[in-house]
């Protein structure tokens, strides 16, 4: 599936009608500023509450990670996370458990859960991660801060 399938099949899930919200938000994953987060994945917020007049009760973000990096071991203490992977594969830590995972997976982490990536290969690693509720950096806790 194309990338920008993704997002448009993510930007229905945001239709409201009435209340003076829109009733779509269409964004390119290319508008989106990256930012470090997640102990050392590139982070690209693509649908957010805090940057858009809409709350579908989640956040997405396009998210990558480069050749032979690794993050630091990580927890969000109240939010689900779901990443759908779309490039590349990566060893995931999640709790005692290490996955390879590749296109097409969907890997679903619970809150206060310690987490991973490490991406051994020659590619990026590519997901996109859904949080709910959404995503805020206060609750994001690193080992070792």
């Amino acid at each position: 599936m194309r990338l920008s399938a993704v997002i448009v099949l993510l930007s229905a899930a945001v239709i409201f009608a009435g209340g003076g919200h829109p009733q779509f938000v269409v964004k390119k994953v290319s508008e989106c500023p990256p930012k470090v987060f997640g102990g050392g994945f590139e982070v690209r917020e693509v649908l957010h509450p805090k940057n858009e007049d809409v709350n579908p009760g989640f956040s997405t973000a396009y998210i990558t990670l480069g050749p032979h990096q690794k993050t630091k071991p990580h927890k969000l203490a109240a939010s689900n996370q779901v990443f759908f992977v779309l490039e590349g594969e990566a060893d995931l830590h999640i709790g005692d458990t290490t996955i390879t995972a590749t296109p097409g997976m969907a890997i679903y982490i619970a809150p206060d859960v310690w987490h991973w990536a490490e991406n051994k290969g020659d590619k990026k690693f590519v997901f996109l991660c859904i949080v709910s509720p959404p995503w805020y950096q206060r609750e994001e806790i690193i080992e070792g801060k």
